[in-house]
């Protein structure tokens, strides 16, 4: 068989048939592509609304500080349902699901200008902002629980600030307006307990409990005896309490539980250790003794009607409790032993456990990783990731 060849008349030489079909496909291709393409259709607008509250609803702040904002998550899938904006922002959670609430601060002219502090309340279904209540002051030191924290029907609204003495904010939120700015030298954060009162812990190792009148102003201050030794072995900030009972479970960085009941007579119990709790010696302060301890930003959640107790633990010295938890330590808390201990995938730096009777377990990680755990058996359930937020809230805490 003789071979079919053409002549390049550009070129002055010949080609075989085989580059003179490609080239004449490559003239071809813009057409044939114009002829297979899809014909353009019409955007179809429409408004998404968010269903009503359910327990495997799952906030993530997004960033650092709050600074990004904080996704709305389906907490068995992680599908983002929704945004709620945020500058430098704490999130508080009606307890009756009606608004979302942002403690936040911005500036006029972004990293200047004129300060503005503010709560920013975001409807529920359509996340439109439906009102703003400005406040004198708030302290940014990221996004701590009880710097910007609810009372148990979500009456009032607590704010820590300092400007230049520790004091919290009363806002009323059902008349839209700061009712009072209590003092509290000395000490920091707002454990709500009720809907008239909070505690907040004090560097002299007190707990001070502030009940208030009807519209919002403080009764008086009482301090109960030292229990803790702010020096030596601080309290975690975010240490958990139940706003409705006033049940509460403050954690130390050594790995201390102490148990309490706040209200107006506030009672303090007496201590028990994680370690000992496990069959361990109990952790020191010395700052050479390796041990297990507790650590990262949010590291201790509770299951109310289990109640259990979920701790992020790591190998580590005293004053490590920043460092994130290789294992997570599950404890009955009425009995003061251990259930299991559980090898994370990946050292985590927050959790939080939703509330219903077959619960998931939310861990994050200064990777980006979210994970949702069985906090029975530790098996990772749905793997996804949030902006470097670390901490996650769940409707019902």
């Amino acid at each position: 068989m003789r071979s079919v060849r053409r002549y390049d008349v550009g070129r002055g030489r010949p080609v075989s048939g085989v580059r003179t079909l490609a080239v004449t496909l490559l003239a071809l291709a813009p057409a044939f592509a114009l002829a297979q393409s899809p014909v353009p259709q019409a955007e179809q607008l429409d408004v998404a609304t968010l269903k009503p509250q359910y327990p495997h609803r799952l906030f993530a702040a997004m960033g650092f500080f709050g600074g990004a904002g904080f996704e709305i998550l389906d907490g068995d899938t992680l599908q983002i349902e929704g945004t709620i904006p945020g500058e430098r922002g704490v999130l508080a959670l009606d307890p009756a699901g009606r608004n979302f609430y942002v403690c936040e601060t911005i500036w006029t002219l972004g990293n200047r200008g004129t300060r503005q502090d503010m709560i920013s309340i975001y409807d529920p279904t359509s996340l439109n902002l439906a009102g703003e209540i400005s406040i004198p002051g708030r302290l940014i030191v990221g996004t701590r629980t009880h710097n910007c924290d609810i009372s148990s029907r979500g009456r009032y609204l607590y704010v820590y600030n300092m400007q230049p003495a520790s004091s919290i904010i009363v806002v009323d939120l059902a008349q839209r307006r700061v009712a009072s700015v209590v003092e509290i030298p000395g000490c920091a954060g707002a454990f709500p307990w009720g809907d008239r009162g909070f505690s907040t812990l004090c560097g002299d190792g007190t707990v001070a409990t502030v009940p208030l009148t009807s519209d919002g102003h403080s009764q008086r201050i009482a301090h109960s005896a030292r229990f803790f030794d702010a020096d030596s072995d601080p309290i975690f900030e975010e240490s958990l309490v139940d706003r409705d009972s006033g049940r509460t479970y403050f954690l130390s960085y050594t790995g201390l539980i102490y148990p309490a009941q706040l209200g107006e007579r506030p009672k303090i119990d007496k201590p028990w250790s994680l370690q000992a709790a496990a069959g361990l010696p109990v952790a020191s302060t010395g700052v050479q003794e390796l041990a297990w301890r507790p650590g990262g930003t949010r590291m201790i959640a509770w299951h109310k009607g289990k109640n259990r107790l979920y701790v992020l633990m790591h190998v580590g010295a005293h004053w490590s409790q920043r460092d994130p938890g290789t294992e997570l330590w599950v404890l009955d808390a009425a009995s003061h032993t251990l259930v299991r201990r559980l090898q994370l995938p990946e050292p985590m730096t927050g959790i939080a456990v939703s509330q219903d009777e077959t619960p998931l377990l939310y861990a994050t990680a200064r990777s980006g990783n979210l994970l949702v755990l069985d906090p029975e058996t530790g098996e990772q359930k749905v793997k996804g990731s949030v902006r470097a937020g670390g901490f996650v809230w769940v409707p019902g805490f």
